[in-house]
């Protein structure tokens, strides 16, 4: 290994280590607050996986027809062709990047809900924001109806973002 390697391995490794910290304090941040606004994306999230999934698959397609139409003819009818087919493999890393964040954002979510400790705030939350992900989420009233609570919509929410943001449970 010569000594260009060593130094670019040796700043590589601190990198990943300041890489490393920064991810450990935003767990450590993440862990102490969870707002109302950060379950409410939950959706989005769940929405923009289901169009990237999509999105990949179409581009998996067209790929692979433009590579057995290699195969078959042995090369691609002009330069714009092959010019779309290699910029579909940087297109298709982005996506793949892109998925991975979104996932790893709802994973993160799903997880956060999961440390709720209080039964009755877990189940309001879990009820308003990850049941029924394909429906629009409801409204704070709609949601003390259908649990059958005897509170006003503004009580629930009052209580629930209490719970959530002050750690009153």
């Amino acid at each position: 290994m010569g000594a260009k390697e060593f130094f670019t391995a040796i700043d590589m490794l601190d990198t990943y280590n300041e890489i490393m910290r920064a991810s450990e304090g935003e767990a450590k941040k993440c862990e102490l607050r969870l707002s109302t606004r950060e379950l409410g994306r939950y959706r989005s999230y769940v929405y923009r996986e289901k169009l990237l999934r999509r999105e990949i698959e179409e581009l998996t397609r067209s790929r692979l027809r433009a590579e057995r139409l290699l195969k078959q003819e042995g090369a691609l009818d002009g330069a714009f062709a092959r010019d779309h087919y290699r910029r579909g493999r940087s297109k298709m890393i982005d996506l793949w990047l892109e998925l991975s964040k979104v996932v790893m954002k709802r994973r993160e979510l799903e997880r956060l809900c999961g440390l709720i400790p209080d039964s009755f705030i877990k189940k309001v939350v879990v009820h308003r924001y990850f049941e029924g992900e394909s429906s629009r989420l409801h409204t704070w009233a709609q949601t003390a109806c259908e649990l059958g609570l005897p509170m006003t919509g503004v009580q629930l929410r009052k209580t629930v973002v209490n719970a959530l943001e002050f750690g009153e449970m």
